[in-house]
Parts: structure tokens; C-alpha cells; sequence
């Protein structure tokens, strides 16, 4: 992945075109900067946080990123004179830029930036995979794009970064997970917000939709101690009872009733490994109607009972 660099863009109204060749002295100047805080080697996976604390004014080179960049200005207000190939024309543009200011630049958009004074901030990347992925299961679309963002406010975006910014800072156990929750939180928040789709159907080859999977595993795991109907799950998928069988079982490799069996021993594993209740109890609240119901489909999903298991 490429470097993110410090582009902080304005949140100002007021733009101008700017002839770059008009750039006071210390614009001259392209480097790298390292930045003061990075999630380089915290193991996250589909996202990254690079923040700085105190740059000086300078510029970037011209950029290039795969993958989405937002940066975003903290603290005192700067100068700045930007640049995005496919924006105004490619012309520069000059704008003051305060606390909560930020850009969006997308992928394969050549942009550049230069700042007069110094300031801080932090960039967040995001990975095309997590975007492609979300905008197939939650917008059921097969192609969206997502414009350049310049330059604009957006709080919710402000926070989950000083969130993520927070949490690395604070190097607490399950970092890695609170920061694929925060990825997953912002990638649906842009594509919501700021994406241009196109919607078209998306087969499945006979399955379920992941969405549609999702919300039915998910009713059965949170009503495993009630009668479940093909008929309410089929009414979660949208779907006839008859396609509904076939599609779960596609998806899953068991049928509807497999399934819940299934999950149903997984929870009474979970409870009798707690030992706070008895076997009758456990049968009870796991949707079993009797305990010598959860004693069959037990020892056949196990190859133990219930007793010799909670007391292994």
C-alpha cells in the first residue's frame, strides 16, 4: 500500500484557482514526512491511521494511492493550495482549512497538496476490497464509485478516527477487532453518504445473498429457545418456503433443521461448560423439548452425552 501523506484539505467555502508557479519558497520543498503515530504494525487489516503532530509547511509530490485516502485537519487553521487531477479541471485550488476539515481522494486519482504553516491531523486508508465487499452485501449493488470528497466536514467520519487514533494509543488487547468494527462502521457510512451506485440484480448461483444468510443465522442464534417455522425464516429471506430450503442448504451445506440443531448443541456445550445449570434446564432454554431430545442429538453431534461431557 502506499504511503498516505499529509493533505489536508480546507473546509472552507471560499475556493480560487491558484497558479502553482505562484507557490512561496518554502513550497519548493517535496518530502516524505514520517508521521508521529501509525498503525503500521498494530495488525489491522483493512484499515490504517497514520497521524501527525506538527508538520511544517511544505508539500507533497504528486500522488497516486490504491486505496482510499481520507485526511483530515486537527487544531489550529492553515493555508492550503490543492490539487486532483479529475477536480476543477485539474486546476489548483487555495483554501483555508480549520479543525474537523477533511478530503476524500479515491484511488488511482493523481492528486497534490501544499500547506503555508504547520499543523496537524491524521490520514485514514481504507482498502477497495472492504469497500467492494460491503457495497455487494449491504447496497446489493455491482459497481459503485466513489468521487472525490473536497472539501467538506463530516463528524461521525471525525470521530471514528479519533476513536481508532485513541485506541492505538491506548494499545489495548483486541485492537486488531475494534478496528475492523470501525473499518466495517466507516466503509457503510461513505458508501451511504458519498458513493454513486449502480444497481443491478446479483445472483448467487442459488444460494442466499450473504445479507439475506445473515439475517436468518442470526434470528436463529438469537431465538434458539423457541419453535422456529420454515416459514418465519423463509419470510426473513423474502423468499417460498421451497426456495428458501434450497437456498439455505446451498449456502450452509445443512438443511433449516440441521442448522438449528446444530446451534442448538453448540449453545447447550456453552452452558453445560459453564456448569451453572442443569442438563434438564440447558435442554430447556436451548429450544430442546425434552432433555432426552438434547441427550440424542447430543451424543450424535459429540459422540458423548451431556452428563460425560460436563463433567470432562
Amino acid at each position: 500500500m502506499s504511503r498516505s501523506l499529509p493533505i489536508m484539505q480546507s473546509a472552507s467555502n471560499q475556493n480560487q484557482s491558484y497558479d502553482k508557479s505562484d507557490a512561496p519558497p518554502g513550497y519548493a520543498e517535496q518530502h516524505l514526512i514520517p508521521p508521529t503515530l501509525t498503525s503500521a504494525e498494530a495488525g489491522w487489516s483493512n484499515v490504517s491511521l497514520e497521524y501527525y503532530n506538527h508538520v511544517a509547511a511544505g508539500e507533497t509530490p504528486q500522488l497516486c494511492f490504491d486505496h482510499y485516502a481520507i485526511a483530515v485537519t486537527l487544531g489550529q487553521g492553515f493555508q492550503l493550495d490543492w490539487q486532483i487531477a479529475e477536480v476543477a479541471r485539474g486546476r489548483v485550488q487555495r483554501q483555508m482549512l480549520f479543525h474537523g476539515g477533511m478530503t476524500l481522494v479515491p484511488m488511482k486519482h493523481v492528486n497534490w497538496g501544499a500547506w503555508n504553516q504547520p499543523f496537524q491531523g491524521f490520514n485514514l486508508s481504507l482498502k477497495p476490497a472492504l469497500l467492494a465487499r460491503n457495497a455487494a452485501e449491504l447496497l446489493a449493488v455491482d459497481h459503485v464509485e466513489i468521487p472525490p470528497q473536497q472539501p467538506f466536514y463530516d463528524p461521525l467520519i471525525l470521530q471514528i478516527g479519533l476513536a481508532l487514533k485513541a485506541d492505538l494509543e491506548s494499545q489495548r488487547p483486541g485492537g486488531r477487532l475494534y478496528a475492523e468494527a470501525m473499518a466495517n462502521a466507516l466503509a457503510v457510512h461513505i458508501l451511504r453518504n458519498y458513493s454513486v451506485h449502480t444497481h443491478k440484480p446479483i445472483h448467487y448461483l442459488g444460494g442466499l445473498s450473504p445479507t439475506q444468510l445473515k439475517q436468518v443465522t442470526d434470528y436463529i442464534n438469537d431465538h434458539l429457545a423457541q419453535a422456529l417455522s420454515l416459514e418465519e425464516l423463509a419470510a426473513i429471506a423474502q423468499l417460498s418456503v421451497f426456495h428458501f430450503c434450497r437456498a439455505f442448504k446451498r449456502s450452509t451445506g445443512f438443511t433449516p433443521h440441521q442448522y438449528v440443531i446444530r446451534q442448538r448443541v453448540e449453545r447447550a456445550k456453552q452452558l453445560l461448560k459453564d456448569g451453572k445449570l442443569g442438563i434438564a434446564e440447558v435442554a430447556f432454554i436451548c429450544g430442546f423439548t425434552h432433555q432426552s431430545h438434547l441427550n440424542r442429538h447430543f451424543k450424535r453431534l459429540t459422540g458423548v452425552t451431556p452428563k460425560k461431557f460436563s463433567q470432562a
